[in-house]
């Protein structure tokens, strides 16, 4: 009887047909490119932990939050930190001016101090950094651009390039810029 009623709903007229809507950004879905490009996807993988006036007032710049995925960014961290075994959540904080000054601010919290130290370890093996004081338990740097220091459960890197600036000690701007950070 189901059937039968089934039928009967079936016959007469075809169904008016539904337009479908057609994405025309989702080149995954589509073997062709889109005629159109997809728009700059901005995110806020900072997450509010420092503004670009605080950080422009480290550096001595006007700087603003570049475009860009920063939670993107800050996923692909914290799959890095996974595959070694530890968790932790992430934020990226990009900034950036039109004369191509970029201050760019990490910050990985974890559950433990252990984890924490860990990471730490394992980014003092990384490049020719050396120890500094003035920042957290402890942090290296290279004195130039990159600074990583741990602060009890949190390790901080920050990563500077000044347009027109080659070399240079630039520790203390680092610290500054690491400094912002409230854990």
């Amino acid at each position: 009887m189901a059937v039968l009623a089934l039928l009967a709903g079936c016959s007469g007229a075809p169904p008016t047909p539904v337009p479908v809507p057609v994405p025309t950004h989702e080149p995954s879905i589509f073997p062709f490119p889109s005629p159109s490009r997809a728009p700059v996807v901005t995110t806020d993988g900072c997450q509010g932990l420092v503004t670009a006036a605080q950080v422009g007032q480290a550096v001595g710049k006007a700087l603003q939050p570049t475009a860009g995925d920063g939670a993107g960014a800050a996923t692909q961290y914290a799959h890095s930190v996974a595959s070694l075994g530890l968790t932790a959540t992430v934020r990226v904080c990009p900034f950036g001016d039109a004369a191509g000054d970029q201050v760019t601010v990490v910050v990985l919290a974890f559950p433990d101090a252990e984890q924490a130290t860990k990471l730490f370890a394992t980014a003092q093996g990384v490049g020719p950094l050396t120890p500094v004081s003035g920042f957290g338990d402890a942090a290296v740097s290279n004195h130039a651009n990159a600074l990583v220091g741990r602060r009890g459960k949190t390790v901080v890197a920050v990563y500077l390039v000044l347009s027109g600036v080659s070399g240079g000690d630039h520790t203390g701007t680092l610290r500054a810029l690491a400094a912002l950070v409230k854990s």
